[in-house]
């Protein structure tokens, strides 16, 4: 007798469970966390190497007006007159900028139509990634009142110091020095007897023309000054070729919306120092050291800082 074999039951594949609805909102959620988590972390690192490339940019310029005092004898001053330039204009070779300074007419005004193409050129070294790299300068004409649009820079110079206004508001020692470096003569390095590592050589001034106080950008007034000559006025001066370069160091309100005062960084853009790094500002000092000076800085010491040789005594930590 035979028997037919026996066949093994039909197996069938295991169906592969899904996620279900809640396991799928969990996952997102979780990954929602996560990225939550490292955009802080990421923004951190790009602002950190966005202060580190514009420090970079005011150690270049600080070597290059070194440079420029070795061959001549002195800092260059603030303002040109006659013709109209920016002293940025001088250190183009030293930036490794010859194409532009070689199309430059620096016999002519910086205004004028012969310097249109050159002084439209953006310069890296002189645009902070902080700040809005796709805006224009603009500038005023000395003696009327026509503006020049030209390609924006985001630093100057400290020409000056307000002492007679912050000593009679009780911010500052009386002194009979308030020339800085750049003054609109120029300094040689005997005048500066405060110390080239104890003085403001440049700073930041970001963003201009347009005008920021205190972190956020204001458009529906013009500033207290503006820098056109003028009480009040359109904000200019943020072009690297126009002439109008330096600006005195006064402070601002505790608000950023009124000159004189006690806010020393990150008050006000017209004509102070302003910049878009959390905390502070970068400035390169006369012996070519860059430093950050932090928000909450006294008007006292950075008054100190900017003058050549008031004898002021300046914090170590500063």
């Amino acid at each position: 007798m035979h028997f037919a074999p026996t066949l093994p039951p039909t197996t069938r594949p295991a169906r592969r469970a899904g996620f279900t609805l809640i396991e799928l909102l969990v996952v997102i959620a979780i990954i929602a966390v996560l990225i939550g988590l490292l955009l802080p972390a990421v923004q951190k690192v790009r602002d950190a190497a966005a202060r580190m490339s514009c420090q970079n940019n005011l150690k270049q310029m600080a070597l290059a007006l070194t440079n420029y005092e070795v061959r001549n004898g002195k800092y260059p001053g603030s303002n040109t007159f006659g013709p109209y330039n920016g002293w940025p204009v001088l250190i183009l070779p030293d930036l490794e900028q010859e194409a532009v300074r070689n199309t430059y007419v620096a016999t002519a005004n910086w205004y004028d139509a012969v310097n249109e193409v050159p002084r439209n050129s953006k310069v890296k070294t002189f645009l902070c990634p902080s700040a809005n790299g796709a805006r224009s300068g603009r500038s005023a004409a000395p003696g009327g009142p026509a503006s020049y649009t030209a390609a924006a820079w985001d630093y100057s110079n400290v020409a000056v110091v307000a002492l007679a206004l912050l000593t009679d508001l009780g911010y500052q020692d009386p002194s009979a020095v308030w020339r800085g470096v750049m003054s609109s003569q120029g300094s040689t390095v005997a005048q500066i007897t405060d110390g080239l590592s104890n003085t403001l050589l440049l700073v930041e001034d970001a963003n201009r023309p347009e005008y920021w106080v205190k972190g956020k950008r204001v458009s529906d007034r013009d500033p207290s000054f503006g820098g056109d000559g003028t009480a009040t006025g359109t904000l200019v001066g943020g072009t690297w070729a126009d002439h109008d370069k330096g600006f005195g160091i006064e402070g601002t309100s505790a608000d950023g919306n009124t000159f004189v005062g006690p806010c020393a960084i990150n008050c006000n853009n017209s004509f102070e120092i302003y910049a878009f790094h959390t905390g502070g500002a970068n400035v390169a000092m006369a012996d070519g050291s860059v430093r950050f000076l932090r928000e909450g800085m006294a008007i006292r010491t950075l008054a100190a800082l900017g003058t050549r040789g008031g004898g002021e005594v300046v914090p170590a930590d500063f």
